[in-house]
């Protein structure tokens, strides 16, 4: 009898990378590990803008959050057009947070409260211009004014949240999705930076911080999570943009 052996080759995981969007007019930049930029409009002034997998093919593409409905519109493409997905979801000036929260390959959208410095977390998607129910998860974490972010720190394949305090440049994160101290903590960065999450291909698997500096609008990466100067850097943008990091399938 013969036997055979069969090899499977699996593709590496591309590494994230940053893309910026006008909050006035809508456009959205998103930048490629190469430096190629893709441009394209999406979304009305004054909508909060993030990225996110929503149909799980493994490229990040657009979601806007408006804050004064709370209606969430996600996009499954990096292009120009109306989005895929409508649903509202937490209260009028929550702030969205896109992850994967379960370790499905799947990202969904989770809000944070500022008013009660609380994070509500869901692990589906609405439709259909609906309602989600209530949150699966609920906890407490920072100080009031810090800003939300997510990232998968601990590399579990689950995403996590952390919370950086722009007047500062202090980073503290959670490895869990729960109450409590924080796992982690440092400064990086200058007061009024604007802190992203992402797996920038040194760490695989493990994502780390950035930060856009308005001031001389250059993004300042650390591939490790940990307190120090920049690793890499490069300019790119306008100093009234904001920072959004994914892997865009560009």
């Amino acid at each position: 009898s013969a036997s055979f052996l069969v090899t499977v080759t699996l593709q590496p995981r591309q590494p994230d990378t940053v893309g910026l969007v006008d909050p006035a007019s809508g456009v959205w930049r998103l930048r490629d590990e190469a430096g190629t930029v893709a441009s394209f409009y999406y979304g009305n002034p004054g909508d909060v803008p993030f990225m996110g997998d929503w149909d799980c093919d493994g490229v990040d593409t657009p979601g806007l959050y408006r804050q004064s409905d709370a209606f969430a519109y996600l996009r499954n493409s990096n292009t120009q057009g109306i989005a895929d997905i409508r649903f509202f979801f937490g209260n009028p000036s929550d702030i969205p947070l896109a992850g994967d929260f379960n370790g499905d390959g799947c990202d969904t959208l989770s809000i944070y409260r500022p008013s009660e410095s609380r994070f509500y977390i869901i692990n589906e998607l609405g439709e259909d211009e609906g309602g989600l129910g209530a949150a699966e998860l609920s906890f407490l974490f920072g100080d009031a004014g810090d800003k939300p972010v997510v990232g998968d720190w601990d590399n579990d394949g689950i995403d996590e949240v952390g919370l950086h305090r722009e007047a500062t440049g202090f980073f503290h994160y959670r490895n869990t999705l729960t109450t409590g101290i924080a796992d982690g903590q440092f400064y990086f960065g200058d007061p009024g930076d604007r802190f992203v999450g992402g797996d920038w291909g040194i760490v695989d698997g493990a994502d780390t911080p950035a930060v856009f500096r308005p001031s001389n609008t250059t993004f300042y990466f650390r591939h490790t999570l940990t307190q120090g100067n920049a690793d890499s850097q490069f300019v790119f943008g306008e100093d009234d943009w904001l920072p959004v990091s994914g892997t865009y399938g560009l």
